[in-house]
């Protein structure tokens, strides 16, 4: 019979060393050119397809998990779109994800 801990120890392992391998950066509030990130890009697809665009322009491959909430005014990601008022929805949070090893760049 294999021992349980044996297997947590392995899987500790293995998500350490994928962890090591990737870069992971959890960007607050994001902005564009002084603006709020628009949580939709221009044809009007919302939510992840504008954090990946996001996370691309920083660097990263995708965007892991993202937030949005309302705000005045807004940029979109993909073009020079902008939306104002206050019935904008904004990227409150993006947490983007790279397998690239060398993140000098990206910092």
């Amino acid at each position: 019979m294999r021992h349980p801990l044996s297997f947590a120890s392995a899987l500790v392992l293995l998500l350490s060393a994928t962890a090591a391998d990737a870069g992971v950066r959890n960007f607050f509030s994001p902005l564009l050119e002084g603006s709020r990130i628009d949580a939709c890009l221009t044809g009007g697809v919302c939510g992840k397809p504008a954090a990946d665009a996001f996370c691309k322009a920083q660097g990263y491959d995708k965007a892991l998990i993202f937030q949005r909430e309302s705000a005045d005014g807004s940029r979109a990601i993909d073009s020079a779109s902008i939306c104002s008022g206050n019935s904008c929805t904004v990227l409150k949070q993006v947490k983007c994800f790279t397998t690239k090893t060398d993140l000098a760049g990206l910092e």
